[in-house]
């Protein structure tokens, strides 16, 4: 965690209930990380790219009127976008 700070993050969300996965790119090869977490209310989900690429998300979950839909949204650093997401969940 030393060399990569911006990690720690990771940690604090799977501490709120998070589970992530290794996605592969084109070549086969491990494109990133996505994070997710559903809950009662929202789905939020978290794509990790790179350090400097990171995408977050909430939709609604399926037993919604608008299943699917996008409520909020954060791109940017990893450190930008988990800050964000702990923010929703009020840690």
């Amino acid at each position: 965690m030393r060399a990569y700070p911006e990690l720690a993050g990771l940690n604090d969300l799977r501490s709120a209930g998070w589970s992530f996965r290794a996605f592969a790119d084109d070549e086969g090869e491990i494109g990133g990380l996505v994070g997710w977490r559903d809950a009662a209310t929202c789905v939020d989900v978290l794509w990790i790219f790179d350090q400097d690429d990171c995408r977050a998300a909430r939709f609604l979950p399926a037993a919604t009127a608008a299943p699917g839909e996008m409520v909020w949204n954060r791109t940017g650093d990893l450190a930008t976008c988990v800050a964000a997401v702990l923010g929703l969940l009020g840690a």
